[in-house]
């Protein structure tokens, strides 16, 4: 199901299906839409968080107490629903609340994802809490796709994206845009002194932004040719060999009854 809310610069929708960001829209006339649209045949998705591992796990499988668990990309919570707890103007809450079981993930939790209107800016935080009496290994990564070219009336050419880099001579580092850039698959940036990243229009210096929060990982991510969108996700981890998450890069173990939050915000300038 589909939820909506606005202020006076921005309609933002987001779907009970994962607590997904379904749709962030630019008022006017027309609407100027933000958001990949999910196109089936290209790539369904819109902005999915990765939770509670990032990427693949080698042999699509992990080890827990001499037991194999199945495990897909990018964790399970973007592929169950959750419920709507809070709606107001300008916040909506989603929560899901998993038992744990002996077919997908033995540890109990609880996962809330809050979308929060701030005028052009729209913040996005997810809090899982361990209820399990063990530690759990956890990853969180933020997953959105934006629409590229914002502009379908210019080419993709004059799209760059721009990272905010202390140490460049005018504080910040363009990396332009180019049809076979994801031919051999994403990008992965480690340690990135960047606080925020940019899609950019060259020419107009219009943008989208996303803050980084210090996030340990960032992957750029498109399908060959860039056939409408691209992907800025900031992780907190990144997949490894074998089969044992807690020793996967970046993993959290998350202490019994402990909360772990990321936040993701993205500021648009358009």
């Amino acid at each position: 199901m589909l939820y909506t809310m606005e202020n006076e610069a921005l309609t933002v929708t987001a779907n009970t299906l994962g607590g997904e960001l379904w749709d962030v829209c630019v008022k006017g006339n027309p609407p100027v839409p933000c958001l990949w649209d999910g196109t089936p045949e290209i790539w369904p998705r819109r902005a999915p968080v990765c939770f509670p591992w990032c990427g693949v796990v080698e042999d699509g499988w992990f080890e827990e107490g001499d037991i194999r668990f199945p495990a897909g990309t990018h964790g399970f919570v973007r592929d169950l629903e959750h419920t709507l707890v809070e709606q107001s103007s300008h916040r909506l809450c989603f929560r899901l609340d998993w038992p744990g079981d002996k077919c997908r993930w033995p540890w109990s939790f609880s996962f809330e994802t809050v979308h929060t209107l701030e005028d052009c800016r729209l913040v996005t935080t997810c809090t899982a809490v361990n209820r399990s009496d063990r530690p759990m290994p956890v990853q969180l990564g933020f997953h959105p796709g934006f629409r590229c070219p914002l502009d379908p009336a210019r080419p993709l050419t004059d799209y760059a994206v721009r990272f905010q880099l202390q140490e460049a001579p005018d504080g910040t580092d363009l990396y332009p845009l180019r049809p076979e850039l994801f031919d051999l698959g994403s990008l992965c940036f480690q340690a990135l002194r960047s606080s925020w990243v940019r899609l950019e229009e060259r020419e107009t210096g219009r943008y989208l932004q996303v803050e980084l929060e210090g996030a340990p990982y960032l992957l750029l991510w498109s399908q060959p040719g860039i056939p409408g969108f691209l992907c800025i996700e900031p992780w907190t981890g990144y997949p490894g060999p074998g089969h044992d998450l807690s020793a996967r890069p970046g993993v959290i173990l998350l202490a019994p009854g402990a909360q772990y939050s990321r936040t993701i915000a993205l500021t648009v300038c358009l």
